[in-house]
């Protein structure tokens, strides 16, 4: 049994069948605490009191206690961002208690995590250099879990010295022309080892499908005989859409199932772009990632520092410019705000200078059209 001091008041801390109690006493002066003290141990005896919840003491069960609780609230895909950036936090500390964790070994991840050593799993183990906004997210995701755990508030005052990594300004992408988007998919062509990037290249580029939801199309997602396919896998529940297949994607879709049957991948939960290591394809999991291959097309396609992501925006930025209603816009690329639709469209300059011409033409078809209404009005009038 013990008391002690919060904000001028008197906090009572005690143990009742095995269980852990701190409730204030709701009083500044001690010995009218000590007389609380033994009240409060009387009602908790008695079950008028809920016992404080204890959380871990160590960043791994944090970790876990953390996650556990946000996937009763949150959706799957934001636990499973989060559980990617907090692996990486706790590879870097390990096991340690969380009173361990201090500001200067925080400050002392985000330079490792800029330097580039940090190994992490993504990169088969591989440590690499962390652009600022990856280096704020892992640091916003340990600060999370110590604030869950309770651990944040002896740290605030000392935390106002690690500001997070200034961060560029973000970089909406780009749109290609016809021309370009017609030098990419002839060099992808041109090797058969790309095959799997110029297909989904070509599924991005009429479906608004991004590189992780191409990704994960499985067999049972695609139905060639109707002409469509169902995104099962979305950064929320807005993305699982629907989307009309158009000649290109079915042959590219095909292309890939093809491949699937000769190497024998036939069950429905079998994805299109498995994963290949060593040349060992796993249908059981999606592919997860193609740089090496993306980086050589681009280069050889004369794109340098085109996106995967780019083909997104390129399609979006098509649909606005071809005066698609922005309901059905938003209904192929899973989007839910004008706002996010502005961020992906790049209206073009020349879709620019028709709009305005088109108005412009308008305006002197007004003008013309009342000229000739007050020529007919004055001969109206010399003939009366």
């Amino acid at each position: 049994m013990t008391i002690y001091r919060r904000s001028r008041k008197w906090w009572a801390d005690f143990r009742v069948g095995g269980q852990r109690y701190r409730v204030p006493t709701g009083t500044a002066n001690k010995n009218a605490a000590k007389k609380a003290e033994h009240d409060l141990i009387e009602a908790a005896k008695q079950g008028h009191l809920r016992a404080t919840q204890e959380h871990p003491k160590q960043l791994v069960p944090a970790i876990a206690a953390y996650l556990a609780d946000k996937a009763i609230r949150c959706a799957a895909r934001t636990v499973e961002l989060e559980k990617e950036r907090l692996s990486i936090v706790e590879q870097y500390f390990g096991n340690i208690r969380l009173t361990a964790v201090t500001p200067d070994g925080i400050a002392q991840f985000q330079r490792d995590r800029q330097n580039g050593n940090v190994r992490t799993k993504d990169r088969g183990g591989r440590s690499h250099r962390a652009a600022n906004r990856t280096v704020n997210m892992d640091t916003g995701a340990l600060l999370r879990v110590l604030d869950f755990c309770g651990h944040l508030r002896g740290l605030k005052d000392r935390l106002k010295r690690i500001h997070p990594l200034p961060e560029p300004e973000t970089m909406i992408g780009r749109a290609l022309s016809v021309e370009e988007q017609d030098r990419l998919f002839a060099a992808a062509q041109s090797n058969s080892e790309w095959e799997h990037v110029y297909c989904a290249a070509v599924v991005a580029a009429h479906t608004s499908l991004c590189s992780v939801e191409v990704r994960h199309l499985r067999r049972r997602d695609v139905d060639l005989f109707n002409r469509r396919i169902t995104v099962q896998r979305g950064k929320n529940q807005h993305r699982l859409r629907v989307i009309p297949l158009l000649p290109p994607t079915i042959k590219a879709l095909g292309r890939m199932l093809d491949r699937l049957d000769r190497l024998g991948f036939t069950s429905p939960d079998h994805y299109l772009w498995c994963a290949c290591k060593w040349n060992h394809f796993d249908p059981t999991k999606a592919q997860t990632r193609w740089d090496a291959a993306w980086h050589a097309l681009r280069a050889k396609a004369g794109l340098p520092g085109l996106r995967f992501h780019d083909l997104r925006h390129t399609i979006i930025t098509e649909l606005l410019e071809a005066g698609v209603p922005e309901l059905v816009a938003e209904a192929i690329t899973g989007q839910v705000s004008r706002k996010m639709l502005k961020h992906y469209s790049h209206i073009r300059h020349d879709a620019m200078l028709k709009a305005l011409e088109a108005v412009e033409e308008r305006r002197q078809q007004q003008r013309r059209q009342a000229g000739n209404s007050n020529d007919s009005s004055t001969q109206s009038d010399s003939f009366q």
